[in-house]
């Protein structure tokens, strides 16, 4: 089962222990006009990351999907949120979409630059996880989000 709590106003974080690997994989949600999820978690926990969601939200009103860096417990389950959520968008660096992004998602992703977005404002900068990776800075509310 995941845990949901408000860690900021209209920011959720989304918890799931998985004791066989004694580790915790969390996702955000920002609850807004134009609901964010950051980070959809492994494919595999989609039941459960789901049922978080929709403890804050109807998961249909997701408008926007993102994540740092492209890996199981960061975007496995980013085509099932998208075919639930008919108006959201996978969202990601130019180049994260170009490389990656566009070739498994089911529909075409945004491109996010540097400072742009109305909710969240995004930085990118180099990482060492890969070179289509996104250290984002998401700003909501005062509340940064970094990976």
């Amino acid at each position: 089962m995941a845990e949901v709590h408000e860690i900021a106003d209209g920011i959720f974080r989304i918890a799931t222990f998985i004791p066989e690997a004694n580790i915790t994989f969390n996702q955000f949600l920002i609850a807004d006009d134009k609901p964010l999820l950051f980070h959809t978690g492994q494919r595999l926990l989609f039941p459960l990351t789901l049922e978080a969601v929709r403890q804050v939200i109807d998961p249909t009103r997701l408008r926007y999907i993102s994540w740092s860096h492209l890996e199981a417990d960061e975007s496995g389950a980013l085509n099932e949120f998208l075919q639930i959520a008919p108006q959201a968008e996978a969202v990601h660096s130019e180049l994260g979409v170009i490389v990656n992004v566009n070739d498994y998602a089911i529909r075409p992703a945004k491109v996010m630059g540097d400072g742009e977005g109305s909710s969240i404002s995004s930085i990118i900068s180099p990482s060492i996880v890969g070179s289509t990776a996104m250290a984002r800075c998401s700003i909501w509310g005062g509340t940064n989000f970094g990976s």
